[in-house]
């Protein structure tokens, strides 16, 4: 029984009562949840018995889309003086199952075919699970039977039923779908008839091909117009008219006919923009693939669209001719109005190691009219603060190359250091297709070291140091969201060289490759993959390689039975000292459960390198690269430390609040490896 209460308006209250009897399947929540709406309606408006019974009708179609064929929801409306009370009775009835779909009359499409259309019936495969009848489904994909049928070419064709046959205690159906496949039609000949250029003489018959001998059906006529227009759209004749009619004989054959007139070729006199406040007007005639003196396309109108539309500047493009035309050309107008550009953010944060944090900044998006992006941002933590200053050009010299300009602040300390950096970088990126994207720059960087363990930096003995490099990143992203993917897959590599020529004092070149790899199966689980791995190679006589910029494997994004940094060979002090190599390896089971929350099981695996090379030298410097070199590849594979564990997330737009809880299944004794350990941070691991 649910209770209610509503004030009206002349402050009284009008109490409710409603009653079910006879639901066993769907709980009386669940029923209200079904007719909520209907139950909203009932309270708001002087709880009329229509909403009741519309609620009733919600209730019944609940019950049918479970399988409930034959389930009833009656009510009785019952009003005294100020009180209404609802009493529902349901008659569940059997839940029927869908037995078996039996088609009569495809003489031409298999029945294996057909039935795919529809949910798998037991019977077929002989371990599929029972589906419960649901004549609206089954409806549903007697419509896409038909659908197939004329886009293979039965024009005629005439799906019957459904027909039912229940089981006579009604708790399985058998549905006969009778087909009545008439003539397939198939495009015999297209024929192209009025102003045919000699100029695209090769793209219309390329055209002719691609037509001959496929099934015809309705659409046909408006694809081969669509194709003829953009054909002649390409050598500038926008307004060609293109009719296009079919005579179908009974045999089958069909013949497409287009009659064609060009029109004229409309010349492009001048490029007016209006609209346009604080974005400079040659910022937009920039963006635009048509010019004055250019033929008019459509395409190009399109392309000019889709630029302008691309820069995030504008919330409204329109691109037109004028009217009149002249003789001497006919101008072509742009309007379009201005989004805001300068933003301001704040954006709070946690992270299992850096704690609390705060990100603010502005980002400027069209500074000094020019479409040019600015940047200024800090973030604090408890245990690092940056500020940066950058300046991003998204076109350089009118190319789709972008290049950024960050200067850069950054203090961090880490387990074993503190470090101060400043860098200035120029990093030019470009996205090849959809998924692709590569960049490439230079970063000069001046690092201060301090707060160092005694035995940290092996074997070298310097703190500061400066650091030239170049390098250069692909990535390929095809996942469906950033934030908390379903599918897709992400790989990146990135080489970076350091060399005294680039002003460095360091030698040594970097190579990092990650893969993540996301699955979605039955019932909406997902499985999460991911394998990154680094290596560092000293060039030279750099027989050292300073503390801040080793590889540090353990934490919240990497192997979470371990703290920030914290997996790997430690110094005499206990603090991680990082290698030259690393490796992690994930998997992860990961569902929503409800909403915005979520669950994930996982195993990581990972490890650094040189690990138990470092303890039988008793922590010795190197006097040579190559021995650096030789006992990091001897350990690149082994010396894996675990984590399992089960992580929980709240999913918000900036990404996932997540808590894991990760158990190391072999801890070492030697490096006082935990057993247990914890994350709270914003993100997900990979």
């Amino acid at each position: 029984m649910a209770d209610g209460a509503q004030q009206n308006n002349g402050g009284k209250t009008r109490p409710y009562t409603l009653n079910f009897t006879g639901n066993t399947h769907f709980s009386e929540k669940q029923l209200l949840q079904a007719a909520a709406e209907e139950v909203k309606m009932f309270e708001q408006h002087g709880l009329r018995k229509a909403d009741i019974d519309d609620a009733a009708f919600r209730m019944r179609s609940a019950y049918h889309q479970a399988g409930f064929v034959f389930a009833t929801v009656e009510y009785d409306y019952r009003r005294q003086n100020e009180k209404v009370e609802a009493s529902f009775t349901v008659a569940e009835g059997p839940r029927v199952v869908l037995e078996k779909v039996i088609f009569s009359g495809n003489d031409r499409v298999g029945t294996e075919t057909l039935l795919g259309f529809f949910p798998q019936t037991r019977g077929v495969g002989g371990t599929t699970p029972k589906i419960f009848f649901v004549e609206s489904g089954v409806r549903s994909a007697l419509g896409k039977v038909r659908d197939y049928y004329r886009g293979e070419g039965f024009v005629d064709v005439q799906v019957g039923g459904p027909e039912l046959a229940f089981s006579g205690n009604r708790t399985g159906v058998t549905v006969t779908v009778p087909i009545s496949e008439g003539t397939r039609y198939l495009v015999s000949e297209v024929v192209l008839r009025g102003d045919l250029p000699e100029e695209i003489a090769a793209e219309l018959e390329g055209i002719r091909k691609e037509f001959a001998g496929i099934p015809y059906h309705a659409r046909r006529r408006l694809l081969l117009r669509t194709e003829l227009e953009s054909a002649y759209d390409s050598i500038g004749f926008a307004h060609a008219a293109v009719e296009v009619e079919a005579v179908l004989e009974k045999t089958g054959k069909t013949t497409l006919t287009a009659d064609i007139a060009s029109g004229e070729k409309i010349r492009i006199r001048d490029v007016l923009v209006s609209g346009n406040a604080r974005i400079r007007e040659a910022f937009i005639l920039r963006r635009l693939e048509l010019e004055s003196g250019d033929i008019y396309t459509n395409k190009g109108r399109m392309e000019s669209f889709r630029s302008l539309y691309d820069t995030g500047l504008f919330s409204r493009v329109e691109i037109g001719l004028l009217q009149p035309r002249i003789e001497s050309g006919t101008d072509l107008e742009v309007q379009v109005e201005e989004l805001p550009t300068r933003e301001y953010y704040i954006e709070p944060g946690w992270g299992s190691y850096e704690q609390a944090r705060l990100r603010a900044g502005v980002l400027e998006k069209n500074l000094f009219g020019t479409g040019r992006n600015g940047r200024l941002e800090t973030l604090v933590s408890v245990r690092a603060q940056n500020l940066t200053v950058s300046y991003t050009d998204p076109w350089l010299l009118q190319s789709n190359i972008s290049m950024n300009i960050p200067l850069v602040y950054d203090r961090r300390e880490e387990p074993s250091y503190t470090s101060e950096e400043i860098s200035l970088s120029t990093i030019f990126s470009r996205k090849l297709n959809r998924n692709l994207s590569l960049s490439a720059g230079y970063q000069y960087r001046i690092t201060d070291l301090y707060s160092l363990s005694k035995e940290a930096d092996l074997p070298g003995n310097e703190e500061d140091y400066s650091k030239g490099a170049i390098a250069v990143q692909l990535v390929w992203d095809s996942r469906d969201d950033i934030f908390y993917p379903t599918s897709g897959l992400r790989l990146a590599g990135s080489l970076d060289i350091s060399l005294p020529a680039l002003g460095s004092d360091l030698e040594f070149g970097r190579i990092t490759l990650g893969s993540r790899y996301f699955i979605k199966v039955k019932r909406d689980y997902i499985i999460g993959l991911r394998a990154t791995a680094g290596l560092i190679v000293p060039f030279g006589e750099q027989d050292y390689i300073p503390i801040s910029e080793r590889f540090f494997n353990g934490g919240d994004t990497t192997v979470r039975s371990f703290e920030h940094s914290e997996l790997g060979p430690q110094d005499a002090s206990g603090e991680p000292v990082g290698g030259l190599g690393y490796t992690v390896f994930s998997i992860e089971l990961r569902k929503r459960l409800y909403r915005n929350f979520a669950a994930a099981l996982y195993v990581d695996a990972g490890n650094i390198s040189p690990n138990r090379s470092l303890l039988a030298r008793d922590f010795a410097p190197y006097s040579e690269s190559g021995d650096l070199l030789d006992d990091t590849l001897k350990d690149f594979f082994s010396s894996f430390s675990y984590g399992v564990g089960m992580g929980f997330q709240y999913l918000l737009p900036v990404g996932p609040v997540r808590l894991d809880v990760a158990w190391n299944p072999d801890p070492d004794k030697l490096w006082g490896e935990a057993s247990w350990v914890y994350h709270f941070s914003l993100g997900m691991a990979f």
